[in-house]
């Protein structure tokens, strides 16, 4: 026992060598560049916004769409919208519920143009006139517009020659006439304020006008058409 206890063991003797590789050892000129531009930087403003008071401007958004909103609600949309740009961005107008919004809430609609008017793809909100419906309260939007708005003088040469296509395309005789006057209405107010050149569409005009010569406000807007023709001569 005592042999066995005084007996001296050298583990070192016992250890494995193990091969590794040599590591490749790369020369790199990595240089920190602190101008790096970065591209397409866009500033999330929704991190600036109240969140409570957005749920509840996109739900009078959503409301716009379907029914006449309440004085009330009109109020809340207006101070918010009007105080806090930056809700304008995430209130949840876009173009596919503006024809909606124009047809329940046309006061809603206005000011909701006339307030992005200056944001980029505003172009994309004025498309949706010459794709949409034509009714009197688009018609009634559109001179809204046109009075508060530079509106180029090519876009609203378009409107024009669009309701007149428009109204040609009804079928319906009785819904025919009824918006075959507004239109007339509408391009005689148009006329007057010399926003469109009649020239452009004075072709269009004249047949829409002998289309239509059975609807007493037609007869009107024929004869402006003559008179203005004839001072252009």
């Amino acid at each position: 026992m005592d042999k066995i206890t005084s007996a001296c063991f050298d583990l070192t003797s016992y250890q494995t060598d193990y091969l590794r590789p040599i590591p490749i050892i790369f020369n790199s000129d990595f240089q920190w560049d602190d101008n790096m531009a970065i591209n397409n930087v866009q500033w999330n403003y929704s991190l600036e916004v109240n969140h409570d008071k957005v749920s509840q401007v996109r739900e009078i958004i959503q409301n716009t769409c379907t029914t006449e909103i309440s004085d009330e609600e009109q109020k809340i949309l207006f101070n918010y919208l009007q105080n806090e740009k930056d809700l304008l961005k995430n209130c949840g107008f876009t173009c596919q519920r503006l024809p909606s919004i124009i047809e329940k809430n046309k006061e809603i609609a206005h000011f909701l143009l006339i307030s992005i008017c200056h944001f980029d793809g505003f172009e994309e909100y004025l498309d949706v006139f010459i794709q949409s419906d034509i009714t009197q309260n688009s018609l009634e939007l559109f001179a809204q517009l046109f009075g508060e708005l530079k509106l180029p003088l090519e876009y609203i040469t378009q409107y024009i020659n669009y309701c007149i296509e428009y109204c040609n395309n009804i079928k319906e005789k009785q819904q025919q006439n009824k918006l075959v006057r507004y239109v007339s209405i509408f391009i005689q107010h148009m006329l007057k304020q010399k926003a469109f050149a009649l020239k452009d569409v004075l072709t269009n005009l004249q047949a829409f006008c002998i289309e239509f010569s059975k609807v007493g406000e037609v007869s009107k807007l024929f004869k402006l058409v003559k008179a203005q023709e004839a001072t252009t001569l």
